[in-house]
């Protein structure tokens, strides 16, 4: 019989995921802790994925099959719509979780009433590689705050959430900000709870082509544009566009910086937001300050690393500035010659 009372729910939404889809739903089902149900929205998939999922004589399943396109959010929002438990998992229907991940996630939430949503630290596997995401190895709340105006911190297949948080959104999931839908989420919630992370990789984000975070390209890019152009209005006001539109491309895209004036409105952009986090969350300011001054150098350092070693600035950590400032100049001296 199917649990009558979940403790979690775990929602997972899928559209053609016939190559990837089974070793998700395994690595829910084989959960250290029992206690759950698994939501599924087929958004009208035209492979396999059905039939796949028909063949799952599991109780603690749930399938919702969407005969026409709901699209990212408009599946999401259905499954939310008939998942029980208090709390409510995400899971990409080609990302896996460890075995203690449901269980470590609840049992945080149980313990902090005051968050309302809890992450995990993600592992990235791509062409069979298992590597770190590129996040810092600990990150507390106030650094989650601040990386959440200066990039997207949280995958949403590591995310764990409070029904009534989510329910009191409407709708929980916007249609208009898909793909970045979840990046949207994340900001509307910062306004009612504490958002956390386990600074264990408790989550596997399985890289490839067609990813819909890679196969969306640009929009994903305008999507997440438009979420920090209202998070920024009351900081920059007319030039919140262009500030949000500027972290975007160096901080979600990891795209380097190329010139002396492009690093000093980046700069100048994450001094003023971090300004202003610090200013309406005064008990955090320390960490947000800290934070910045980290993330000022990690932009560094990328332009540095991708052949612009004019662009070092201090403070930086002495060893790895050293590394950088080789590595940089061993891309400049090659581009140059190159251009010759």
């Amino acid at each position: 019989m199917p649990p009558p009372n979940p403790r979690v729910s775990v929602l997972m939404t899928t559209r053609n995921g016939a190559r990837t889809i089974s070793d998700s739903l395994q690595s829910i089902l084989t959960q250290d802790m029992p206690d759950f149900e698994l939501v599924v929205v087929d958004d009208a998939s035209s492979d396999e994925t059905p039939a796949l999922l028909s063949a799952i004589a599991d109780p603690r399943l749930l399938l919702l099959r969407n005969e026409s396109r709901l699209g990212i959010a408009g599946a999401r929002n259905r499954g939310l719509a008939q998942s029980r438990a208090p709390y409510i998992a995400a899971l990409d229907h080609d990302d896996l979780s460890a075995p203690t991940r449901l269980g470590l996630q609840a049992a945080y939430l149980d313990n902090h009433p005051d968050t309302v949503l809890i992450a995990t630290a993600v592992s990235e596997l791509r062409n069979g590689k298992l590597t770190p995401e590129d996040q810092p190895e600990q990150i507390s709340p106030a650094l989650l705050r601040l990386l959440l105006h200066l990039d997207n911190p949280l995958a949403w297949s590591s995310v764990m959430l409070r029904a009534d948080a989510l329910r009191s959104l409407d709708p929980p999931l916007r249609p208009q900000f898909e793909p970045a839908d979840d990046f949207d989420l994340y900001h509307r919630l910062l306004v009612r709870g504490r958002i956390a992370r386990l600074d264990t990789a408790l989550t596997t984000y399985c890289w490839h082509a067609s990813n819909a975070t890679y196969a969306t390209g640009a929009n994903i890019a305008d999507s997440a544009t438009r979420v920090l152009t209202r998070a920024y209005t009351p900081w920059f006001g007319a030039d919140a566009s262009a500030a949000a539109s500027l972290v975007v491309r160096h901080g979600h895209e990891r795209k380097a910086v190329t010139d002396a004036a492009t690093m000093t409105r980046l700069r100048d952009v994450i001094r003023r937001v971090a300004s202003g986090l610090a200013a309406s969350h005064p008990a955090e300011a320390s960490e947000i300050t800290a934070g910045a001054r980290r993330l000022l150098w990690r932009f560094t350092r990328a332009a540095i690393r991708s052949g612009r070693p004019t662009l070092f600035r201090l403070p930086a950590p002495p060893l790895d500035a050293a590394i950088s400032l080789v590595i940089g100049s061993v891309r400049f001296v090659s581009r140059s010659h190159g251009a010759c």
